[in-house]
């Protein structure tokens, strides 16, 4: 049985090796980057590193997973229209802008559209809908409900997260919802 000095053990070595891949990853290309020279960096041996991920990709899904679990609990206090939980979601993205803009610098753009859909995916069953559809409907949905705020929060990202999180959240609850309902019929 796994005791409590072992889970905070396993947590030390985690958080070690995020924090030296992410001080590598200032310095170096990310394909050019060895697990290890993070697990050197991190002062933990291979072994550590292996019995905790598989590649250096996870230790960031880890991350973005532990950011998207976050925002969760940010929600989760009170309920919030979507335009407060949007606001909220770029007011928590905001505050993990460093994290972020290395992983688009890095060219790892993917991994965060990957876990955004991840995430959404089980937010969708956390959260109430009042549209009755199948699972093909809501996978598909739920890619193009992803794809929209990824490119929105790329694009925020790179323009230096100037707009507040009001001017974002107001681009996406009432300009995006405005665009679509005058779109004319096919």
């Amino acid at each position: 049985m796994t005791n409590a000095y072992n889970l905070d053990q396993k947590q030390l070595t985690k958080d070690s090796i995020l924090g030296a891949l992410l001080i590598i990853m200032d310095k170096k290309e990310f394909k050019k980057i060895s697990i290890s020279e993070v697990s050197q960096k991190a002062g933990v041996s291979r072994m550590a590193f292996y019995r905790n991920y598989e590649i250096l990709e996870d230790v960031l899904m880890e991350r973005l997973d532990t950011i998207n679990r976050a925002f969760v609990q940010v929600i989760d206090r009170e309920h919030v229209n979507n335009y407060e939980m949007t606001k909220r979601y770029f007011s928590h993205m905001k505050s993990h802008k460093d994290f972020l803009m290395k992983l688009f610098d890095a060219g790892l753009t993917q991994l965060v559209l990957d876990q955004l859909i991840a995430f959404l995916e089980e937010l969708s069953e956390y959260l109430i809908c009042d549209i009755e559809c199948t699972p093909e409907y809501r996978k598909y949905n739920i890619k193009f409900i992803a794809g929209g705020i990824f490119n929105v929060l790329l694009t925020w990202c790179q323009g230096g997260m100037v707009e507040s999180e009001d001017q974002m959240a107001t681009l996406i609850c009432e300009r995006f919802s405005n665009h679509i309902t005058k779109l004319a019929p096919i």
